[in-house]
C-alpha cells in the first residue's frame, strides 16, 4: 500500500523578532505572554497541518484542552489576531479555518522540494499561476471534495490534444505579469529593500534638483528583482546595502544604476569598484595624516620647543574610515 503524501511540516521558521510584527502589536499588548504562547501554539498546529488549521467548535475545545487555557480567552486572542490581519478574517468567518497569505507563502517555500504541492481551492489566498513560477513542483488545487481543479498552472499535465498557440502564451504571460502586482506585501523583506533603494535614488536626485525626472517605479517588479538578488545570486545583505549606499551617491554610477535590475546586472563590478575606492580613500587619508604629523614636528623643531601636546593632537585624528 502506497504511503500517503505528507501535507504538514516537521518544523517552521520563527524569526527572532516576529513579535514585532505590526499585526501582533495589539494582540500581544492586550494578552501579554499568555497571548504569545497561544499564538505560537496555533502556528504549530497550522504548520503541522500544512498551511491552515480548522477552527470549528471541536477544534477549539481540543486545542483548549491541549494548552490548558480557557476556550473563551483563546477565542479572544484568535479574533484579535484576525482583526489585525494575522489570520485571514474572511476565511475564519466563512470557512472556520485559521490561515493567511503569509502562512501559505511560508508553506509553499518549505514544501517546494516535494513531488507536488496541494492547496484547497476554498482556502487558497495565493494566486496559483504566480505561485507555480516560484517552485519546480507541480501545484495541485482541489475542491472541498478532493477533486482537482483546472487552474492552468501545469501546462505539461494538460491533454496532449490541447493546442498551444503563440496568442495563448502571450495571454498567459500577461496574466502572470498582472498577478505579480499582488505578490509582495508592504512588510515583505524584498518590498522593504525596493523602498530603501528608491529612497536612496530619490535622495541623490533631490540633492541635484532632478527628482522630477525620476519615474515612479513598479515596486512589485523591484521587490521581485531583490528576491532574485538574494535567493538566486546569494548576495550578502550587509554588502548589498553598502553597494546600494555607495552606487547611489557615486558621481558616475548614481546616474546609471536606477533600478534593481541594473543593480543586479552590474553587482560584481559595483562591489569590486566600491572596495577599491574605499581602500584607496583609506590609504590617502593615512598618508595625509602622516604628512601632517611630519610638518607639525618640523614646525615645533624650528620653534625649538619640546612640547609634544600638539603632536599628540595630530595622532588622535580619526581615520577616514570613520567618516564613511
Amino acid at each position: 500500500m502506497a504511503r500517503p503524501a505528507k501535507e504538514g511540516l516537521d518544523y517552521f521558521p520563527l524569526d527572532v523578532d516576529f513579535d514585532q510584527d505590526d499585526k501582533l502589536i495589539v494582540p500581544l499588548g492586550k494578552f501579554g505572554m499568555q497571548g504569545l504562547g497561544i499564538i505560537i501554539r496555533l502556528m504549530s498546529e497550522i504548520y503541522k497541518n500544512g498551511y491552515f488549521y480548522p477552527w470549528g467548535l471541536r477544534e477549539q475545545y481540543l486545542f483548549s484542552n491541549r494548552v490548558n487555557v480557557d476556550i473563551n480567552l483563546i477565542n479572544d486572542v484568535v479574533n484579535e489576531c484576525a482583526a489585525w490581519g494575522f489570520f485571514n478574517k474572511d476565511l475564519l468567518s466563512s470557512q472556520q479555518v485559521l490561515t493567511s497569505s503569509g502562512f501559505q507563502k511560508r508553506y509553499l517555500e518549505a514544501a517546494k522540494r516535494r513531488k507536488f504541492i496541494t492547496f484547497i481551492q476554498e482556502y487558497l489566498l495565493l494566486d496559483p499561476v504566480v505561485a507555480q513560477t516560484q517552485v519546480n513542483s507541480p501545484i495541485k488545487v482541489v475542491n472541498a471534495d478532493g477533486k482537482e481543479v483546472n487552474v492552468y498552472i501545469n501546462p505539461d499535465k494538460c491533454n496532449a490534444g490541447d493546442t498551444v498557440t503563440p496568442q495563448s502564451k502571450v495571454k498567459e504571460s500577461k496574466v502572470i505579469n498582472n498577478l505579480t502586482r499582488q505578490r509582495y506585501d508592504e512588510d515583505d523583506r524584498y518590498m522593504k529593500m525596493a523602498r530603501y533603494f528608491h529612497d536612496k535614488v530619490m535622495e541623490h536626485a533631490e540633492a541635484n534638483k532632478v527628482a522630477h525626472l525620476v519615474k515612479e517605479p513598479n515596486f512589485q517588479k523591484w521587490a521581485d528583482d531583490f528576491r532574485k538578488i538574494m535567493e538566486l545570486d546569494k548576495r550578502d545583505p550587509k554588502e548589498l546595502r553598502e553597494v546600494i549606499d555607495w552606487c547611489t551617491t557615486d558621481s558616475f554610477w548614481s546616474t546609471n544604476i536606477l533600478s534593481p535590475k541594473k543593480l543586479r546586472d552590474k553587482y560584481t563590478d559595483l562591489a569590486m569598484k566600491m572596495k577599491v575606492k574605499q581602500k584607496s580613500s583609506t590609504s590617502r587619508a593615512g598618508s595625509n595624516k602622516e604628512l601632517l604629523q611630519r610638518k607639525m614636528a618640523e614646525v615645533l623643531h624650528e620653534r625649538g620647543t619640546n612640547d609634544r601636546a600638539s603632536i599628540s593632537d595630530i595622532n588622535s585624528l580619526p581615520d577616514a574610515r570613520n567618516h564613511g
